[in-house]
């Protein structure tokens, strides 16, 4: 099979072609960004279940902070691991809120044949809409996205933060941001055009079906993070943060945060890999989504088609904005900056990605990535 191919997926009301791949011969491929939209199932679940960083620094956390307190865990998804391991640690009790009818008809009838129906009470709905008998001492939540704060985690929990939990209640986990590296697209996947393969479409025809259209949906990168000879010929700076989220401080899910990239390596550079940094609780080494193996993977900012050629010392100096769509909620993010290079003008740059935005094949990237006539 060809490495690189146009297929079809189905939208609503129409056909979609797509540049597709063949995953065996692919050393970097394209996912959509899922986690922002109700597309769950067994195998992004068992993704979760499987990333034992990601894991193992929850369990810590709710282990030590859950005993004797009354929690609520927001987006429990259907196994309630998170409401379980409160109620197996001591706390009082717990409200498991979430969203997807099955998936909280199957939390339910998790707990209940666990044998914590007593202590721990599932609740339909968005976070945002329910009501708790009275504030809770504690909040888990893992509703960090691919991006820190593209699941909503800024707007929910300050919410949370609000309506549902005490005024010196504890929130896991501690503390989120975004990052970004700069990024040679044709060093990552060898000069190979990056497409989705055969098993990813029905994730972006689902992704198509909850907005209601098809759209420039946000990408991550698969086969990057965990690859140390990836990460090698494609990563061109160091990192840097934006877009901090403060969960056990003052939350703000919107601003400007300005940043600047140093390049240390040459090559051409082409967009940006963004991934987040999460604290599950504030005295932990965060996980890092650009270097390490986890069930969040970097998503790709497209700003260039063919690539500049960047050398040590240029720089990228950036503003990255984040403002709540209009669903009050999830975030649509905007980046603008200037690349100087030490024999030339500086090149203006930009990138923008909407939670659920009009626009399909707006720029070069996505009219790669969906082919029209």
């Amino acid at each position: 099979m060809q490495r690189s191919y146009t297929a079809e997926i189905a939208a609503p009301g129409r056909k979609v072609p797509v540049r597709a791949c063949d995953f065996e011969s692919s050393p970097v491929f394209l996912f959509p960004s899922v986690g922002e939209y109700p597309v769950y199932d067994e195998a992004a679940y068992e993704a979760m279940i499987k990333d034992e960083r990601r894991m193992g620094a929850y369990a810590e956390a709710v282990r030590r902070y859950a005993p004797g307190r009354t929690v609520v865990d927001i987006g429990t998804g259907q196994d309630a691991v998170w409401a379980l391991a409160a109620a197996r640690a001591g706390a009082r009790h717990v409200w498991a809120v979430e969203v997807i009818p099955k998936s909280a008809r199957i939390a339910r009838a998790n707990i209940e044949r666990a044998g914590f129906a007593d202590r721990i009470t599932v609740v339909e709905g968005l976070s945002t809409e329910i009501e708790l008998p009275e504030p809770v001492e504690m909040c888990i939540s893992e509703i960090i996205g691919t991006l820190g704060g593209s699941e909503g985690a800024g707007s929910v929990l300050r919410d949370a933060r609000k309506r549902l939990v005490k005024p010196d209640g504890v929130f896991i986990p501690h503390r989120s941001a975004t990052t970004a590296v700069a990024l040679d697209l044709d060093g990552a996947s060898l000069g190979q055009p990056l497409g989705f393969p055969a098993m990813v479409f029905r994730y972006v025809e689902e992704v198509f079906a909850a907005v209601g259209r098809p759209f420039d949906l946000r990408v991550v990168l698969e086969g990057v993070q965990d690859n140390p000879k990836v990460r090698e010929r494609s990563y061109l700076s160091g990192p840097a943060e934006v877009e901090p989220l403060e969960f056990n401080g003052d939350l703000d899910p919107e601003g400007v945060d300005g940043a600047e990239l140093t390049f240390t390596g040459e090559g051409n550079f082409s967009g940006l890999a963004l991934g987040m940094r999460l604290w599950v609780a504030e005295d932990d080494e965060p996980i890092d989504s650009l270097v390490q193996s986890s069930s969040w993977t970097p998503v790709y900012a497209p700003l260039s088609e063919k690539g500049l050629p960047v050398r040590p010392g240029d720089r990228f100096e950036f503003d990255f904005t984040t403002t709540l769509s209009d669903d009050g909620v999830h975030p649509d993010y905007a980046l603008t900056g200037e690349l100087h290079r030490a024999d030339g003008p500086a090149v203006p740059l930009s990138w923008s990605s909407t939670h659920h935005g009009d626009g399909l094949r707006a720029t070069p990237f996505y009219r790669s990535l969906f082919p029209g006539p």
